[in-house]
């Protein structure tokens, strides 16, 4: 038992815990951006402002799958930059696919792991508050 009475001088943060409230929030940012995602079927389709078309690809009974599409942003070969992010709607979760290292997260160190995880989604956490102070 801790009997000191101070203000601790630093709190440790799980990071799977940082994780998990990533994906929380980006969840929330979609369904400000797109309304009741429990609605959604494969194909339909929004336009969200002038450049960015978000598109259901696949649904599962507690899956959605999307694509959002920014052809703003270009890729090296100036294609426009697709997100696929995969939703738990049981979860109430979003994250960010990573369609080239599908298996990565198993062979790989689980700290480094998660911290490409992390970086991913605070990416796509920037991305989706940009749409949203332009929708």
């Amino acid at each position: 038992m801790n009997l000191n009475t101070g203000t601790p001088h630093s709190i440790e943060h799980d990071p799977f815990d940082q994780l998990m409230d990533l994906y929380e929030q980006n969840y929330i940012l979609i369904r400000r951006l797109l309304g009741d995602l429990r609605r959604l079927t494969p194909g339909d389709e929004f336009t969200l402002g002038f450049s960015v078309v978000a598109r259901v690809t696949e649904r599962g009974r507690f899956t959605l799958e999307m694509a959002f599409t920014d052809h703003e942003v270009l890729d090296s070969h100036h294609r426009p930059v697709t997100l696929r992010v995969r939703i738990y709607l049981d979860a109430r979760s979003a994250e960010l696919h990573d369609p080239r290292h599908p298996a990565s997260c198993l062979q790989a160190d689980r700290t480094e792991c998660n911290r490409a995880r992390q970086s991913r989604n605070r990416m796509l956490q920037r991305w989706l508050l940009a749409r949203l102070r332009r929708h």
